[in-house]
């Protein structure tokens, strides 16, 4: 994404830019393998985890309102996920001291990754917004944030943002991204979001899942789509039977 508008005689480009490497990873390639460390200081390499679907998820930094918000999105998911024994994976541009602080109640499937620097977002060359447009962004995404009542208001701690200075630092232009690496750590699905609270929908996720491992309960309630859908489809049919007695 890019646009661009002139101030006097200068024209500033607002692009969005990627990693340092010209080819960009993509759908039907190899992930590449990293290591990073926990918010325990355990080391995770993404090759470890071969024979299991993953979703790799890149955040922003630890105390960040938006990201703690999907963060909360994928706990939702995650009976679901962990029944179909799918791994999940959650890096931030914050210390791993921060990300413990910051993020609480995740399971054994499901780990908290720390790079400050920022080099597996590199590998997966995830996008960065220029310099205008992200000073734009705040503008735009902090109204919503500091709203109360808005759905980002809850996950906003400024203390703990105060604190988190080198997330905060290391993820100013920084934008998420989610890929889906099947078994055999191939990228089957992917995601460079273009804004801080873009995310990828759950339809993608569900389709991601073992089709014998997904969610049948039909419950309008349910987290699955698929299964609002068919409860929706149910209560149709059932009323069209009723008016045609």
């Amino acid at each position: 994404m890019s646009f661009s508008f002139k101030m006097s005689s200068i024209r500033i480009s607002t692009k969005v830019t990627a990693g340092n490497n010209n080819k960009m990873v993509g759908i039907g390639e190899e992930a590449p393998d990293f290591e990073l460390k926990d918010e325990e200081g355990r080391v995770h390499k993404l090759s470890s985890f071969r024979g299991r679907r993953v979703i790799l998820s890149f955040f922003r930094y630890a105390s960040c309102p938006v990201c703690l918000y999907n963060i909360d999105r994928l706990k939702q998911q995650e009976a679901m996920l962990e029944r179909a024994g799918i791994v999940t994976l959650c890096i931030f541009r914050s210390t791993p001291e921060m990300v413990k602080r910051a993020i609480k109640g995740t399971n054994e499937d499901t780990h908290t990754l720390s790079d400050v620097k920022g080099s597996v977002y590199n590998k997966f060359q995830v996008k960065q917004l220029g310099a205008i447009a992200a000073i734009k962004r705040r503008f735009t995404l902090m109204p919503k944030i500091l709203k109360e009542g808005g759905k980002y208001y809850p996950y906003l701690d400024m203390k703990m943002i105060s604190e988190d200075k080198e997330g905060v630092d290391a993820a100013m232009k920084q934008l998420p991204a989610d890929f889906l690496i099947d078994e055999n750590g191939i990228i089957v699905d992917l995601l460079r979001s273009k804004k801080p609270n873009d995310y990828m929908v759950f339809k993608r996720i569900e389709a991601f899942i073992p089709e014998d491992k997904r969610c049948k309960c039909n419950n309008k309630y349910c987290i699955s789509p698929t299964c609002r859908e068919n409860y929706e489809q149910i209560r149709k049919d059932a009323e069209s039977m009723l008016c045609s007695w």
